[in-house]
C-alpha cells in the first residue's frame, strides 16, 4: 500500500565503526535536518524542550530506542520536546512530571546535530489525519510504502518497521494507537547488525559453566 505524500562491548574495531557509521542520510525530510532547524520551527509553534530530569526519565520510559542507546557514538544527544495540539505555549502549571498533558511528545536523537530518530507520541490517539500528516511531513517529494510481511522479514531492522519511504531514506513504524517512529534507514540497519553482533558476543558468556 502506497502514501502519496511522498553495557556492550564488541571491541575497538566495531566501536569505530558505530562511531563513523551511525550518520543520519542527507535528506531533506525531517530525519536528516538539523536539529536546531527543527527547534525553531517547533519552539515558533509553542513547543518546549523538557528539563526537569525526572519528567525526562518518566517520559522516556518504555521508549524502543532506550536499548540502543549505549550503540550510538559520543556525538549522539537526546531531546524531548512537547507542544500542545493547538500551538499554545503550556504554562507550567500545564506539566506534570508523571502525566502527560494534551498534546505531542517528539523524541529526538542526532547524531553529529542531525536528526536519525524521531518518534511522536500523543497523549490520545492519534487520529488518521494527523498520521496522514506526520507521513507527509516526512515524504517531502517521495511516498510511503508498507512492507509486506515478506519484506519486513527480510529487512534489516533495529525497530522492526513496516513502512519505508520510496526513495529508501527513511523506514518508520506506528507503534500502538498514540506512538509514530520515524528512523534513518541507514541508521536503523546499522543499530540491527552491532545489536546482533553484541548478542552473539554475549552469549558464549551467558551460557558458560552449564
Amino acid at each position: 500500500m502506497k502514501y502519496p505524500l511522498r553495557f556492550f562491548n564488541l571491541g575497538t574495531a566495531v566501536a569505530v565503526y558505530a562511531c563513523l557509521l551511525i550518520l543520519p542520510s542527507d535528506a531533506d525530510a525531517r530525519i536528516g535536518e538539523r536539529r536546531d532547524s527543527i527547534e525553531r520551527r517547533l519552539f515558533d509553534s509553542g513547543g518546549i524542550v523538557y528539563r526537569d530530569e525526572a519528567t525526562r526519565q518518566n517520559r522516556m520510559a518504555g521508549m524502543p530506542y532506550l536499548r540502543f542507546l549505549d550503540y550510538l557514538p559520543s556525538s549522539a544527544d537526546v531531546r524531548i520536546y512537547f507542544k500542545t495540539p493547538d500551538g499554545r505555549r503550556p504554562s507550567s502549571s500545564d506539566l506534570n512530571e508523571r502525566r502527560m498533558p494534551d498534546g505531542w511528545d517528539l523524541h529526538l536523537i542526532a547524531v553529529d546535530g542531525r536528526s536519525v530518530v524521531e518518534v511522536y507520541r500523543r497523549s490520545q490517539a492519534i487520529t488518521e489525519d494527523e498520521f496522514n500528516q506526520l507521513l507527509a511531513i516526512h515524504a517531502e517529494s517521495s511516498f510511503w510504502k508498507r512492507l509486506s510481511e515478506e519484506e519486513r522479514d527480510k529487512l534489516e531492522s533495529a525497530f522492526g518497521v513496516d513502512m519505508i519511504r520510496d526513495d529508501a531514506q527513511v523506514r518508520a513504524k506506528r507503534l500502538g494507537g498514540n506512538t509514530v517512529l520515524f528512523v534513518d534507514s541507514g541508521v536503523d540497519a546499522r543499530l540491527a547488525d552491532l545489536a546482533a553482533s553484541d548478542r552473539q558476543q554475549r552469549a558464549p558468556i551467558s551460557v558458560r559453566g552449564f
